[in-house]
């Protein structure tokens, strides 16, 4: 039986930010070519950039963390799954996502110390 390339995964989703890295995943395809998907390769284009390969061994399952990223940078992200005949036809690229430190995230630890007093059904409490 005749293996063509893979048809497109889905769009990649962005699980989570930081400022070196991107965590991603998608759907498999639904055209596999006849084939047995091998594995994927996840690719990355900084804004005015041109695409380039991210893993050069394909990573088996839907799923990626792409490190170092450079803090501030706007990404965006496709993928190819790859069979017997090589690489498939890319997914839709991600919308452009910036390497950041999440919105929320505090710089330093942050701890709450909670102290019951027993007795007198209070409580004290206090950051630091």
């Amino acid at each position: 039986m005749y293996t063509a390339p893979c048809g497109p995964p889905g769009q990649p989703v962005v699980d989570s930010v930081s400022p070196n890295s991107i965590a991603l995943h998608w759907d498999k395809p639904r055209d596999t070519g006849n084939g047995k998907i091998q594995g994927y390769i996840v690719e990355m284009k900084p804004t005015g950039g041109d695409w380039k390969e991210v893993n050069v061994d394909p990573v088996r399952e839907p799923e990626m963390v792409v490190p170092h990223l450079k803090e501030g940078q706007e990404y965006q992200f496709r993928v190819k799954a790859v069979n017997e005949a090589g690489p498939g036809t890319p997914s839709t690229a991600t919308a452009p996502v910036v390497a950041e430190k999440p919105p929320g995230l505090l710089d330093q630890a942050c701890y709450l110390y909670l102290v019951y007093t027993r007795g007198d059904g209070c409580c004290n409490w206090s950051t630091r």
